[in-house]
């Protein structure tokens, strides 16, 4: 029987079908293109290189992820136990890190670890010139480069599952004489191993479409992902048929690792938390100032070399030349400084309203309605990368009798749309799962209906986490490259676009600059996202 007159799936239908529409307009492209003349897809499933990139590409979103999950959880558990100076702050620097734009990455490691980058010029001075590290244009870039990005997603993952949980167990393990270790392995780890896969499995889904840092730090072939190749095939080799049928591929693996993981399905509700932390002294207050200096030394220099390198050059002169190249080149226009910010600022806020929206409106509706489904359905999206995604709107602008700069744009909106839609639901089903149903069978009662009480209750009790949701979708938005650079067409440039441009341009300190203004932003909207209040308790 439906206690809620069928609201909440009135309310959720319309959201559902816009997201359905957007998702399958660029799939169902690609699939027709795979079937055109000029493709062939039994060649390209049966073909041993496909199933070779198959295999690269499991390979290193695995090892990326393990290595992640396995750093990760030593520093969790110190951080869910105890207590003390900077802890708040290296969660919070954790957290922000998590929305933290590739481009930006690839650019810090460039500029950081490179040939001629911050790391050799030191050894090199401190030997004269006889040490050097060769990290970029590597497997091991691509690992670290990953591994960089996605350890904040996992130690803030399971710090905070962790936290959540009664530690009852673990006391009772000590006073009967277990030792740390024992315990850890005994009682933390099975606890916690449901976090960890799902932590491992989002990794795993993070980096299996990696496109920007395999081309620009792996820099070989031998390292090409399955993204990788689709965008070499579509762009160098302007095979779209092949790109189209390999893009298929990625898809339906993709789709099957999702359904396979169940990434999409309902967690159970955490139990109220009764774990209480300690307060770090003597030894154990030493061991959380050495954790906290390995993450910073670890998480830091790539950023802070790209705030050094836009105000000096790689020989340590002050200048503030790129500064004036930025000023001298803002003014409206396309492929301006100053239209790239505006720009990257109107798609991202635009993607983030719409998201947020929307998927408020789904949260609700899977709850309501106890629909495990829905929440499978919002996570497709990502079964398909940022760049088979611009390649399907590429092949539907293809078609449009009509192609201008607003076209362009509404493009680019839509894919920004498609790729954060499954984090903006995500990061508001939570707040869904702690209102209580009673509230709105408490308002029909007193004679309101559940429009009412969504409107007036459970809506206000979300804004926490709506808060939290645009500005992570604003952040993935504002650094997306991939399906920006296939749809533009020269015709809107955003920062990440610039950025890109001036990376292969070999101009790191104007790239630098432009990146600076990117982090500002990100965080700015981070830290709007993080203000005005914690999450509310109904008991």
């Amino acid at each position: 029987m439906d206690k809620h007159d069928g609201f909440y799936k009135r309310m959720a239908l319309p959201a559902l079908i816009i997201t359905t529409v957007v998702f399958i307009l660029p799939v169902g492209a690609v699939f027709l293109r795979s079937f055109s003349s000029g493709s062939n897809l039994n060649q390209t499933f049966t073909d041993p290189y496909t199933w070779r990139l198959l295999a690269f590409t499991v390979w290193e979103s695995f090892l990326s992820a393990l290595i992640s999950v396995l750093l990760a959880i030593p520093f969790s558990v110190f951080f869910s136990r105890y207590t003390f100076f900077g802890r708040k702050a290296i969660l919070t620097m954790s957290d922000a890190a998590f929305a933290l734009p590739a481009i930006l990455a690839v650019l810090g490691f460039v500029i950081y670890y490179g040939n001629n980058g911050m790391v050799n010029n030191a050894l090199k001075a401190i030997s004269g010139g006889r040490w050097s590290v060769k990290i970029l244009y590597s497997f091991k870039a691509i690992i670290l480069a990953h591994v960089y990005l996605n350890f904040p997603v996992a130690f803030s993952l399971i710090t905070s599952s962790l936290s959540s949980m009664p530690d009852v167990e673990e006391k009772a393990s000590r006073l009967l004489g277990a030792s740390g270790i024992r315990t850890f392995f005994r009682i933390t780890v099975p606890k916690i191993s449901g976090t960890i896969l799902a932590t491992f499995t989002l990794i795993f889904l993070f980096c299996f479409p990696s496109f920007l840092i395999v081309m620009s730090l792996g820099g070989n072939p031998r390292f090409f992902t399955i993204e990788a190749e689709i965008y070499k095939r579509t762009y160098t080799d302007v095979n779209p048929a092949g790109s189209a049928s390999l893009a298929i591929f990625s898809f339906l693996v993709m789709a099957l690792l999702l359904v396979a993981t169940g990434y999409g399905r309902d967690e159970r509700r955490v139990r109220r938390s009764t774990h209480v932390l300690i307060k770090a002294t003597g030894k154990r207050l030493a061991a959380a100032v050495a954790l906290c200096i390995v993450i910073f030394i670890f998480m830091a220099p790539p950023m802070l070399a790209i705030l050094y390198r836009a105000f000096f050059t790689r020989d340590g002169v002050f200048t503030l030349k790129a500064w004036a190249d930025i000023a001298a080149r803002s003014r409206l226009g396309t492929g301006t400084s100053l239209g790239a910010v505006l720009n990257s600022l109107l798609i991202a806020s635009g993607s983030a309203i719409i998201s947020v929206n929307m998927a408020s409106a789904i949260a609700m509706g899977s709850v309501r309605t106890g629909s495990r489904f829905t929440t499978l359905l919002t996570s497709l999206p990502m079964a398909i990368g940022s760049v088979s995604m611009g390649l399907g709107f590429s092949f539907i602008a293809a078609r449009m009798p009509l192609r201008n700069t607003v076209i362009s744009y509404l493009l680019v909106l839509a894919a920004h749309v498609v790729v954060v839609m499954p984090f903006a639901v995500r990061s508001i089903l939570p707040g869904a799962r702690r209102i209580p149903e009673r509230l709105p069978l408490a308002a029909k009662t007193l004679g309101g209906d559940s429009r009412e009480a969504y409107r007036l209750i459970e809506r206000p009790l979300l804004k926490p986490y709506r808060r939290r949701a645009f500005a992570f979708s604003f952040a993935l938005s504002l650094g997306e490259v991939n399906a920006t650079l296939a749809l533009s067409e020269g015709r809107v440039t955003t920062i990440p676009i610039l950025i890109y441009k001036m990376i292969n341009q070999y101009n790191y300190q104007g790239a630098a600059a432009l990146a600076v203004i990117l982090l500002t932003i990100a965080i700015t909207m981070f830290a709007i996202g993080e203000t005005g209040g914690d999450e509310y308790a109904v008991s």
